[in-house]
This record gives C-alpha cells, structure tokens and sequence, in this order.
C-alpha cells in the first residue's frame, strides 16, 4: 500500500491510496474536477471511492463530478446534507453514507476502511484507518484532537499537524494573523506537539515507515523544523507537500 499527498492545505486537499493489486482509493476531493483529473493522470478506471472527511469545499470541491463520473463518495450523512446532496438526486447511488465505526469493504479490492468521529466545525466530521492486507493506514486531519485509540500496528500516518502554538502565538503578538484566525486553529485543526503527543502515546508505530504531515499552514509553522522535529522524535521517514499552501482562511 502506498498513499500520495497530490495537495494538501487550506487551499485544497487530494491524497491517494494505491493498494498493492494496482486499485486506488481517494481520500478527499478538495479541488477543482480539472485539477483532479490532471492529478490522477486523467484515469479513473482503477478508482474504487472516494472517502470525504467533511463538507468544506478544501476537502469536498469535485464531489459532484466524481459521483457523476460513476465514483462512489462515502461520507457522513451531515456532510452530504450540509453539502445540499440528496441520495433522491439522478446520482443517488453514488452516494454512500457512513457514520462513526462504520466499516466499508470495497468489491475486487483488497482494501477496508473504519470510519471514526473527529472534531472540527463541520457537520459530522471523520477520519479514516484503511487496511490493505496485513498494512494500515491512518488518515487524520482538520480535526483538534484525537481520542480514539486503534490497536493495530500502523505501516502509514497521515495526520494533519496545521500550526506551531509557538509561531501562532508570535505571529498573533505582531499582528501577523489575526486573532479569529488563532482561536479558529486552536478549537479545529491539529497543533504540531498535539500531533506528536497523539502518535507516541496512543499509536503503535513499530512497523511505521512513513509519517505524512497533513493540511500543514503556510505561514504559522516551519515545515522544515516539523519534519526534523517528528524524524527526530519517531525515527521514521516525515514527507509532506513541499510547496507554499494559499494563506489559511477561517472557513477552510
């Protein structure tokens, strides 16, 4: 199993899973149907889903083209009603409503996927551990914390790690971002140290390989010091989207 960051921030976000018989599964659609396509080299014909944590549009954008593209969308059912999609709708099989603990197995390919709650300000937020065989994945983000503890031994994390407290702090003093920005990050996405303190007390990472830096902002962390930082505290590989994401907006 291998899982791609094609964008991720608050001015989009698309990651893909490709399981080991060649099957990909998507997880988020927060950019444009165009984007998208050119991102999956214009082939959906291995695409077996799409998973969509919440309905802001960094995270849900091409929702609609890719269930009229005959791609089933798997989210919770106040992310489909907050979004005004209804399964009445001439696509309403395409729509596939999950909920916390919901377990989805996907027809001709290895993969399953639990769903589980999350806290953000959206209408019924998730994240997602995806099993390929004898490999799991976590896949967290836009979420404040993380509660759940899942006792499977983890190949990929994926989880967001939006802001430094300390450069966030910095910046509110100066006047660099703004104080609604601030309490914003602090009560709905994921803080660096928060992050890490989640992976080293509640995950099992010894057959870790990789750890994916998620939904990261571009000016209130130091995307060069948070991969040293988690390589430096978990021994494991720290990737993430290397260019400048659009300046965090309070309703990504």
């Amino acid at each position: 199993m291998t899982f791609e960051q094609l964008y991720s921030g608050s001015s989009g976000n698309l990651y893909v899973v490709t399981t080991d018989n060649g099957k990909r599964l998507v997880i988020e659609c927060g950019v444009t149907w165009l984007k998208l396509q050119k991102a999956l080299n214009y082939d959906l014909s291995n695409i077996i889903g799409c998973l969509c944590s919440h309905e802001h549009a960094d995270h849900s954008k091409a929702i609609g083209h890719l269930m009229r593209a005959g791609i089933d969308v798997f989210a919770s059912a106040g992310t489909f009603e907050a979004l005004g999609i209804k399964e009445a709708m001439s696509y309403h099989r395409r729509v596939k409503v999950i909920h916390d603990k919901t377990i989805i197995r996907f027809i001709g390919a290895s993969l399953k996927v639990r769903a589980f709650a999350t806290n953000h300000d959206a209408a019924e937020p998730l994240g997602f551990v995806v099993k390929d065989g004898s490999e799991y994945l976590l896949f967290a983000t836009d979420t404040s914390y993380i509660t759940q503890q899942f006792k499977v031994p983890f190949s990929i994390v994926a989880i967001e790690c939006s802001y430094d407290k300390n450069i966030l702090q910095k910046r509110v003093d100066t006047g660099d971002t703004h104080e609604t920005v601030a309490k914003r990050l602090l009560t709905s996405h994921l803080e660096k140290q928060e992050a890490m303190r989640y992976l080293d007390e509640f995950c099992d990472l010894s057959k870790c390989r990789e750890i994916h830096l998620l939904h990261m902002s571009g000016d209130n962390i130091d995307k060069a010091q948070a991969k040293k930082d988690f390589e430096k505290r978990f021994f494991i590989e720290t990737r993430m989207v290397e260019s400048a994401n659009a300046p965090s907006s309070i309703y990504d």
